[in-house]
């Protein structure tokens, strides 16, 4: 019964993860199985007349199933009527085989399309979260969750499909022997079943475990890979590359170790059915010829019943194997069901459209961001970060959180860029809620953040984050770079526009990497400009420059500054110290007493 449970499960989560396009694949894979099964048993069942014409080719023509072709294409020679068989059976195996090769192609095709449409849509789904969802979750796991779990998923797809083609192989052709033979049919049958339950005893649980680890050693790799890759710099000048690569080779083996065992896993049944029918079938050959009064028709019906049964072997071999292999990937099919699990309306496909529009598909701010009362938690923490806090910014102004390490300055602006969602309390923009903008608060709203995501790219298509090529406008490019302060130095380059600005910048200079960011964040002409710590990494030099940059956008951009360094907040117009959840109004007087 257990098992049962977790069949129905599994065909659960798969009903729930495929589309309703998706499914309608799998009625065409199944009806497409029963005609090649069907095409397995005619190929089977026309062998039987060649076997009579190897022991009686004169009572051939007496067969109600040649007469009427002998007769139709006068046929009186015995001779003739064993070529006519030998061309009809070619005839058949050639269609047969011709079509098994086209359900292959087209069984392969929809299941690499199902992994193809799988991958975006567990994608969608991630982007579909929020801020915290990215914060919670390890980026090898996601990165888990798109490759080596849908790669599993199309295992289980393609098993299925193939389970689904086996098993009605083996009924038809069961159904072929049950009417040339009743008793062998019955025993071929229970020894199916026998070497059903055999491989399930002792190949069931091992594959569990190993699926388990496959899935988590993929899981470390990732995640070695990454923190050697992303941390270069740190592990060059360190000089640990020997800990890291030394790291992802004992997770790597440990993969490879759980693959070697699903293989052996997977094909040992073949083998163990194997000799267990064959000793069976020959057991049942040797009791049938000792009891049979009728040598002619023992003779072929034998020779046919043992052709079939040899072609039940791989088949029940396949189905076996596939078994297996679901339960290695059952692991992977249960994270992808929770990952789609995530959003409601999976069949959208697409991240939400706004809520609110205005003019030219956008609104504008006009007055004043208001927050009110808002109070936030991070999940599975009792720890008021934002506690009750009230704030007015007006349009145009400058403002800066300051306030000590950990105070919530960057969570204060994540509420404020939409990213983090408060338990209570409201963010305001014109009286009007925040999250009732939808996509469009995103339009109004730039951001600048301390750490620079830069692409490995050209600079066009950094300032240009996430447009198609063809949508990209140049001339706000180059607005935006004189706004950041930057245009010179891209003029400077021989490519311009198309320099290359290396993976995360790597050939330029923080403090261009800094203005790159800038221009990025100007480039939809947001009304407010989100600056988080965007110059704490910078050398004093560079800082200054940056800020030069920056403070050219006051009075037209409304810019909330979060800073750690005093220096950079000087001429801002309003400074709050974020302390203990709330937010204090600070005179300059009291920050800059010269």
């Amino acid at each position: 019964m257990k098992e049962l449970e977790k069949v129905r499960d599994a065909v659960n989560k798969l009903n729930f993860i495929l589309t309703k396009e998706q499914k309608k694949y799998t009625i065409i894979i199944f009806f497409m199985s029963l005609v090649a099964a069907l095409l397995e048993m005619l190929g089977l069942s026309i062998l039987m007349p060649l076997m009579q014409a190897f022991l009686d080719a004169d009572e051939l023509y007496n067969q109600p199933y040649i007469k009427p072709f002998a007769d139709l294409l006068n046929l009186k020679s015995s001779d003739h009527i064993v070529v006519f068989v030998c061309i009809g059976i070619m005839g058949v195996y050639i269609f047969k085989n011709i079509y098994s090769a086209f359900y292959i192609w087209v069984s392969n095709k929809y299941s690499t399309k199902i992994m193809r449409e799988l991958s975006v849509r567990i994608l969608t789904t991630y982007m579909q979260q929020g801020y915290i969802f990215f914060v919670n979750n390890n980026s090898a796991r996601l990165l888990r969750g798109l490759g080596s779990d849908v790669s599993s998923v199309y295992n289980i797809v393609k098993e299925m499909f193939n389970l689904i083609s086996k098993a009605l192989t083996i009924i038809c052709i069961i159904i072929f022997i049950i009417v040339q033979a009743p008793a062998m049919a019955v025993f071929l049958l229970l020894l199916v079943v026998f070497c059903f339950i055999l491989t399930q005893v002792i190949f069931r649980k091992p594959m569990q475990k190993y699926g388990r680890e496959a899935r988590e050693y993929n899981y470390r790799c990732n995640q070695a890979s990454l923190e050697a890759i992303q941390g270069n710099k740190e592990v060059l000048v360190t000089n640990r590359q020997k800990y890291f690569i030394d790291k992802y080779r004992k997770y790597m083996e440990g993969a490879n170790r759980a693959s070697i065992r699903m293989a052996v896993g997977a094909a040992s049944p073949s083998y163990l059915i194997e000799g267990v029918c064959v000793s069976g079938l020959m057991l049942a050959v040797a009791f049938q010829i000792t009891h049979s009064n009728n040598a002619y028709t023992l003779i072929s019906q034998m020779a046919v019943i043992a052709v079939a049964a040899f072609r039940i072997l791989p088949s029940l071999g396949g189905i076996l194997s596939s078994i297996n292999s679901l339960v290695y990937n059952a692991p992977a099919l249960s994270a992808a069901y929770d990952t789609l699990s995530m959003v409601k309306e999976l069949e959208k496909g697409k991240v939400e459209e706004n809520v609110i529009t205005g003019q030219d598909n956008r609104v504008s701010f006009r007055n004043e961001l208001t927050i009110s009362k808002l109070l936030f938690s991070y999940p599975g923490s009792e720890e008021k970060i934002i506690d009750n806090l009230d704030m007015k910014i007006r349009k145009g102004t400058s403002v800066a959180f300051i306030g000590m390490s950990g105070a919530g300055k960057t969570t204060l602006s994540d509420l404020v860029l939409g990213l983090l969602k408060p338990q209570k309390g409201e963010i305001l923009m014109d009286g009007v809620n925040i999250d009732k903008l939808g996509g469009d608060w995103n339009k109004v709203i730039g951001y600048v953040p301390q750490s620079i995501y830069l692409t490995d790219s050209t600079i066009r298509k950094n300032i240009a984050f996430g447009i198609d090529d063809n949508k990209i406008n140049d001339e706000q490019v180059w607005k935006v770079l004189e706004m950041a302060q930057l245009k010179e130095f891209v003029l400077r380059q021989p490519k311009g526009l198309d320099t290359l600005v290396g993976e995360w910048g790597v050939k330029f200079s923080g403090g261009q990497r800094q203005r790159v960011a800038i221009a990025r964040a100007l480039y939809g002409n947001p009304d407010i400009l989100v600056l988080d710590e965007a110059t704490a990494a910078l050398d004093s030099e560079t800082e200054t420059a940056v800020m030069e940059a920056i403070e050219m956008l006051q009075g037209y951009k409304t810019l909330i500054i979060v800073a750690h360094r005093l220096t950079t907040i000087k001429n801002c117009d309003v400074i709050y110290e974020i302390k203990e959840g709330k937010a204090v109004q600070r005179e300059k007087k009291e920050i800059f007493p010269d």
